[in-house]
């Protein structure tokens, strides 16, 4: 068996120790400021592990995407609640980088100070992440008096160290702006790849740093005219003077430490930068608004934002500590730093600023591991503000869907490999699928079986060898949580909670403590075991979601009476003794209406009103408040006015076609949107149409039978969409034409008998109709309760599937390579359950489940969460006649499945009539449309 049963109860039996502490920085601020001590808990501790977290700072002059919350604030997050959870001294620092020429610029634009844009888009930001649930140790800004000190200070010790030089550098100045330009605000073609949308800084085509006057055909950002070089004087880092001590510590962290939590891209965007050889790079700029330079003849300078930007780290930490920062940030002995960053910034945390932290030789805290995510785009383009596409904090908050909902999926699609997108199709697929009928299903499943039998009382528990196995197995599934996490694998870890609650799901299936409560007072008191197991691992998975779904946890714990949150036991231990008192359960989550997501998709897709404020359309005013009124050079002033004019009419056009296109785009999504929701209304205007017209019939046959009148059945073909060929009265429909004869099966059961074993089948009391079409075919709803790998086809999986007959049935299915094991378990599906058995590889497969496919991608169909496993599925106005078993020979699944389609709206359809779940509801595919159901 593997496992102790002795050893699983005194596993099970042992007591929760610690509990998670809330640690306040503020309070902690507010006890050494009155010399009181209370707090010390929040710096580092000798005997624990210390962890310090940072998230990369964004911009302050923008509102952040869900591609700019996973990439670095959520993951951190999520990263720094594991650490809690496992009792680890832990500091989260975030908070916005507020310098640079890009907030002079945007101040300019929305006609305020820099001070004013920061002051407001810092609210903005804090206010997003805090209803995304992001919980910093402190989250603060870069323009304050700290970042001056701490920044000039580390400036000075490398200026001293002999790691700067002077230049005289060739810089962009934009005559028509009258600046120099910063290197963001210069676009042009990349000198390395030919990119022709490159930054002055770095290009996104190649990712390579790059130099502004390096690029060709460059513009500038505001007005669009062609910049001139002109010469000034700069202070440059001497990168190359750095580059062995640099590199001998990355290569310690990086390479030789077994330890290591560096993700891939990260090593590799390193690795390149250190091969090449570094070069001295500018760390200042003629500009006003930043960290000014503590040296002769800079006066009128400001520290670049690369090398000032990385300092806020330390900054904000100080605003907290006060001279307590030291310990966390000159600490590299007891503390470990993880930076968690997109891979636009790794050069930046993984050389440039380790380079000035060794350089200064003043015992700083060095990045140990960096985390580093690819891009998360939007359905099949990127992510923009100015063109309305995608879904940005504040937007996600006036959907109405839980921040926890939005982390849940943020995380299942981590872009941690490669490039992910953010699908709606798909978003809707994990939340009813993993998170409704997985999750939720199970947790709500126990606990309201305790509500419910037990009166919400946990009941007496008495391990036995099924209990110990299945505690087991989630003590696996946990340690493998734990380890998902400790490696910054989030996207795992994420899988192995749902993992947990499919055992759950599965555990509750296999013992059936609803039929044990209706037998003996030992199999009663069984079923009081089984649920308060079940109960307990309700309990666990709200531990082990805490660091993904924070509020979900707490909604968990509150249901189940016990709201304080341990600290992390991969072992479930039992939590809810015995005669503990639950809360109220109710259900967590909610299904995700399609008519609302279809007008998300809609209202995302482009052209949203948010433009109404973008910058590109201030930009034609902005020229030409900045275009020269004066003829001062004759013929060369009037020139660039017209040049000035027809760049402004270019872009005018460019406009209207955008907006053209994209209005276009918006109006056939709404006419797609109102074509469905007609299409709704009239379904459910007839499902009323149905149940009136069965509510009549039983009120005649009631009428009839009160006046004597005798009832005789009379099977016949019917024309109405009903799910079975025999009406519920004894009315008779008129038969049609072209439909034989029927018999009436009452006075001769023998032939009945005889229809029904024939050859084409059919039901017992339907007439002989050997016409090939869709109601020959015996679908129904099937829930998989257990899925494995074919143990002799890795291509193949083998499953049991419930479809509401006395024992499952054994599917095997060739979905290997496109529906991932986890996605198998415990799901509802469509089975064709009328085909000749075959065996597969040794193995007899007795169904098949309906997929959509196309010819690079399989979906498994889908119905309602709530449908039950065993309801047919019908195509009215097709008679509902299923063979016993269809005739290979008349190849008639071969010749129906020809019009087996998935309509232009997702649901399966024959010959352009839908097939509905119980003559109620479609089934549908995910995203696939206009392909076969196979």
């Amino acid at each position: 068996m593997g496992y102790d049963l002795a050893e699983v109860k005194k596993k099970f039996a042992a007591k929760t120790v610690n509990y998670v502490e809330k640690k306040d920085p503020k309070r902690f601020a507010e006890s050494h400021k009155n010399n009181l001590f209370l707090f010390s808990s929040i710096l580092p501790q000798a005997g624990k592990r210390n962890i310090l977290i940072t998230a990369a700072l964004p911009y302050v002059n923008n509102v952040p995407h869900l591609g700019n919350i996973i990439g670095c604030v959520l993951s951190a997050d999520v990263f720094a609640r594991y650490c809690n959870l496992r009792g680890h001294q832990t500091f989260y620092v975030g908070g916005t980088d507020e310098y640079g020429t890009a907030t002079e610029t945007k101040a300019l634009q929305e006609k305020c100070t820099p001070r004013e844009l920061c002051d407001k888009y810092h609210t903005i930001h804090k206010g997003i992440y805090e209803w995304f649930g992001i919980d910093f140790t402190h989250f603060g800004r870069t323009t304050t008096d700290h970042q001056t000190e701490i920044c000039q200070d580390m400036f000075m010790k490398l200026h001293q160290n002999g790691y700067t030089s002077t230049q005289s550098v060739d810089q962009l100045f934009c005559n028509n702006c009258d600046k120099f330009l910063a290197d963001r605000f210069v676009t042009g073609t990349c000198p390395y790849c030919a990119y022709d949308d490159a930054r002055g800084d770095q290009c996104d085509g190649c990712g390579k740093l790059i130099n502004a006057v390096e690029l060709k055909n460059a513009k500038c950002h505001m007005c669009k005219s062609a910049p001139e070089v002109k010469q000034s004087t700069h202070i440059f880092l001497s990168l190359d003077k750095l580059q062995e001590k640099t590199a001998k510590y990355l290569d310690v962290v990086m390479n030789d430490n077994p330890d290591s939590r560096w993700s891939a891209n990260a090593v590799g965007i390193t690795n390149s930068w250190t091969k090449l050889g570094l070069e001295p790079r500018c760390i200042t700029r003629d500009l006003k608004w930043g960290t000014p330079v503590p040296l002769e003849g800079f006066e009128k300078k400001v520290f670049y934002v690369w090398f000032d930007a990385p300092i806020g780290y330390l900054s904000i930490t100080k605003c907290v500590l006060g001279d307590d920062w030291t310990k966390w940030w000159k600490n590299p002995k007891n503390v470990e730093l993880y930076n968690f960053v997109g891979k636009d910034n790794v050069a930046f945390h993984a050389v440039m600023f380790p380079c000035s932290q060794l350089g200064a030789n003043d015992n700083y805290t060095v990045v140990n591991h960096l985390c580093a995510t690819e891009y998360l785009n939007y359905e099949d383009t990127k992510f923009s503000k100015s063109r309305g596409t995608g879904i940005f904090g504040d937007a996600a908050q006036g959907t109405g869907i839980p921040a926890d909902i939005w982390r849940f999926y943020l995380l299942y699609m981590r872009p941690e490999s490669q490039d992910t997108a953010f699908s709606w199709d798909d978003f809707v697929l994990k939340v009813n699928s993993e998170l409704l009928n997985n999750l939720g299903n199970f947790i709500n499943r126990a606990l309201s079986f305790v509500s419910n039998f037990f009166g919400g009382v946990i009941p007496e528990i008495q391990l036995t060898d099924a209990d110990a196995e299945f505690l087991e197995e989630v003590n696996k599934e946990c340690e493998q949580w734990d380890k998902q996490f400790d490696r910054v694998h989030l996207k795992d870890a994420v899988k192995s909670i749902l993992n947990v609650s499919r055992l759950g799901n599965q555990y509750m299936q296999a013992q059936t403590p609803w039929v044990l409560m209706k037998g003996s007072d030992e199999e009663k008191k069984r079923a009081g075991t089984i649920i308060g197991v079940a109960a307990n691992i309700a309990y666990h998975l709200a531990v082990i979601l805490y660091p993904v779904m924070p509020s979900i946890s707490a909604t968990i714990r509150e249901q189940c009476g016990l709201p304080k949150l341990p600290i992390f036991s991969p072992f479930p231990i039992n939590y809810l003794k015995s005669g503990h008192k639950i809360g109220k359960p109710s259900p967590l989550f909610q299904k995700l209406d399609p008519v609302q997501i279809a007008e998300f998709k809609a209202k995302f897709g482009g052209s949203q009103d948010a433009q109404n404020a973008s910058p590109a359309a201030e930009k034609p005013k902005q020229q030409k408040k900045q275009a020269p009124t004066k003829d001062k050079k004759g013929g060369d002033k009037k020139k660039m006015a017209s040049t000035a004019a027809f760049v402004e009419l270019e872009q005018g056009a460019k406009m209207i076609s955008q907006l053209l296109a994209q209005n276009m785009k918006k109006f056939e999504q709404a006419k797609a949107l109102f074509a469905r929701n007609q299409l709704q209304k009239l379904e459910e205007e007839n499902k009323q149409l149905i149940l009136d017209a069965k509510s009549l019939q039983h009120h005649l046959i009631e009428l009839e039978t009160a006046a004597g009148i005798k009832q005789i059945p009379k099977p016949v073909v019917s024309c109405t969409p009903t799910p079975t060929s025999t009406p519920a009265s004894g009315i008779i429909a008129e038969t049609p034409k072209s439909a034989e004869p029927a018999p009436a099966p009452a006075a001769e059961p023998k032939k009945a008998k005889e229809q029904k074993k024939g050859k084409g089948g059919g039901a017992a009391a339907a007439p002989v109709d050997d016409s090939i079409d869709v109601g020959r075919l015996d679908m129904r709803v099937g829930r998989i309760i257990k899925c494995e790998k074919h143990p002799d086809a890795d291509a193949l999986y083998v499953e049991q599937i419930d479809v509401g007959e006395a024992s499952p049935r054994t599917v095997v299915s060739g979905l290997v390579r496109h529906v991932p094991l986890d996605q198998m378990q415990n799901r509802l599906v469509v089975v064709l359950c009328n085909l000749k058995p075959a065996k597969m590889r040794g193995v007899e497969s007795r169904a098949m489940v309906m997929c959509a496919s196309s010819p690079d991608k399989v979906e498994i169909m889908e119905v309602s969460p709530d449908s039950v496993p065993g309801t047919p599925v019908v195509c009215p106005p097709y008679t509902h006649r299923p063979d016993e078993q269809l005739n290979p020979k008349k190849k008639i699944w071969e010749t129906v499945a020809e019009d087996l389609k998935v309509s232009a709206d997702g649901f399966a359809e024959w010959k352009g009539h839908p097939l509905l779940v119980g003559n109620a509801t479609k089934m549908t595919a995910p995203t696939l449309r206009g392909v076969h159901v196979k």
